[in-house]
């Protein structure tokens, strides 16, 4: 609905200025005996806007607000228009003797508040979450660092995750680090890290001690072992590729031996990753890697193209046709259908795209899209129900309260299977949604914890 106003704003801000059509409605009004049909018509309008209204939050979303205030208006307009017409053609010519002074006026104030629609939604009280604490909707896991994206190991006990350092243009590049949790007793554990020859990867990527890791994505090869595959942004720009290895020791836990890694030309800025059994993958190209954030909130406006997939093939990137769009974000493979689910987060939208015929073939509506979990014939993904101003508030605090939804959907119809909103809650800005039996596990771009609800 932001972007609805902000069209039909900017619309109204136009057509003000077709001096030929704005002096015809007025020669209309002045020569009509009685507006009671029009006038009787706005006022149910806005009456209708009134009681749709004041039936929500309407303190707590401005394009809510903003309804109840037009609907408002045009009570007042309607009632006008019925029982004070000869006063409205007393008005007119006042209008059009000063036409450009008026139109000028009201046509930068209906700019104004386009922009600052589609800027800002959500503006009711956010709940201080600096202390953590499970409430009665979410329970939390404290003691992580942005733990942005979650694999499941393959014994379904533990919970490995990237813990996200950070990327332009949102603030400066930085290190960040791995964390398992293990599910018996939600404790989390650092995974030990090991180091092998580059044999995955490419000979020409050095190896690095340090990590800053953002997508990730477990796949079993085709010789039986565990891939793991992390986008990295710290030092460099790489594909990351580990093996995942059963511990031998008592904690039976899992770690990683880092067996190679890939360069990522200049070109590519990289979120999100899909890997094959043959150890080739997919990557997500969000946008270009020197944006900055003017540019960035034009592409969340606009919605214009800012990047693709491609492929990795095992020597070489290859990108893939028709699969542009805004702010490419998480990606999914199920290898069997050769279909890749794309997660366009600043398109507001995820698709099932078919690498057969290189053609998305269907597509689901939802606010800022991040990763996507398949899960037997289930695709699970996250939803920030608000604008990207209204994150800002949250940039000083270890976690954010904003509202956010939680989809189940069918993937291969996108039928919604599972819905859930919260609001003032414990958790917040979430990345990836996790089902494990009955508990809905969800990670965060920006947060010093994990989250998890009980389905019902």
């Amino acid at each position: 609905m932001n972007y609805f106003y902000f069209f039909f704003f900017l619309s109204l801000s136009a057509l003000l200025w077709i001096k030929p059509l704005i002096f015809f409605i007025c020669k209309k009004v002045n020569e009509a005996e009685n507006l009671n049909i029009l006038g009787a018509l706005t006022f149910t309008l806005g009456i209708s806007l009134i009681v749709f209204s004041i039936n929500t939050d309407w303190q707590e979303r401005l394009w809510i607000l903003l309804t109840l205030i037009l609907g408002i208006l045009l009570c007042i307009r309607g009632l006008f228009v019925i029982f004070f017409l000869k006063q409205i053609k007393n008005i007119l010519p006042v209008y059009l003797n000063h036409y450009y002074k008026f139109t000028t006026s009201i046509s930068l104030m209906m700019m104004i508040l386009a922009f600052f629609i589609v800027s800002t939604d959500y503006i009711g009280p956010q709940k201080n979450i600096n202390e953590c604490k499970s409430d009665s909707v979410i329970s939390v896991i404290c003691g992580f660092s942005n733990p942005e994206d979650i694999v499941v190991t393959p014994d379904n006990k533990f919970l490995l995750m990237s813990e996200f350092g950070g990327i332009s243009p949102y603030g400066n590049t930085s290190a960040g680090d791995f964390a398992l949790l293990r599910l018996a007793d939600n404790k989390k554990i650092k995974p030990i890290i090991t180091f092998d020859q580059n044999i995955w990867g490419d000979a020409t990527c050095p190896q690095n001690n340090v990590f800053g890791p953002h997508g990730i994505d477990l796949v079993q090869r085709e010789d039986g072992r565990y891939q793991f595959n992390v986008i990295n942004h710290y030092p460099n720009e790489t594909i990351e590729i580990f093996e995942l290895i059963k511990t031998d020791d008592s904690r039976e836990t899992w770690s990683l031996v880092w067996k190679g890694c890939i360069n990522v030309p200049d070109k590519y800025y990289f979120n999100d990753v899909a890997l094959k059994r043959n150890g080739t993958f997919y990557a997500s190209h969000m946008y270009p890697r020197d944006i900055d954030m003017v540019k960035w909130l034009r592409t969340s406006l606009f919605k214009n193209d800012s990047g693709l997939v491609v492929k990795w093939d095992g020597n070489s990137f290859k990108e893939i046709p028709n699969s542009e769009g805004s702010g490419p974000n998480g990606i999914s493979l199920d290898e069997r259908s050769n279909i890749l689910f794309i997660s366009y987060n600043q398109g507001d939208k995820i698709v099932r795209f078919d690498l057969s015929i290189n053609k998305i073939v269907n597509s689901f509506k939802v606010e800022s899209p991040d990763n996507i979990f398949l899960h037997k014939n289930s695709a699970w993904i996250t939803s920030l129900d608000f604008q990207p101003n209204d994150a800002g508030d949250c940039i000083n605090k270890p976690a954010c309260s904003l509202p956010f939804t939680i989809y189940e959907i069918d993937s291969e119809t996108f039928e919604v299977f599972h819905e859930n909103s919260f609001k003032k809650t414990v958790f917040g800005l979430p990345t990836i949604a996790v089902p494990i039996e009955n508990k809905i596990f969800m990670g965060s771009f920006h947060s010093d914890r994990l989250g998890y609800y009980i389905r019902k």
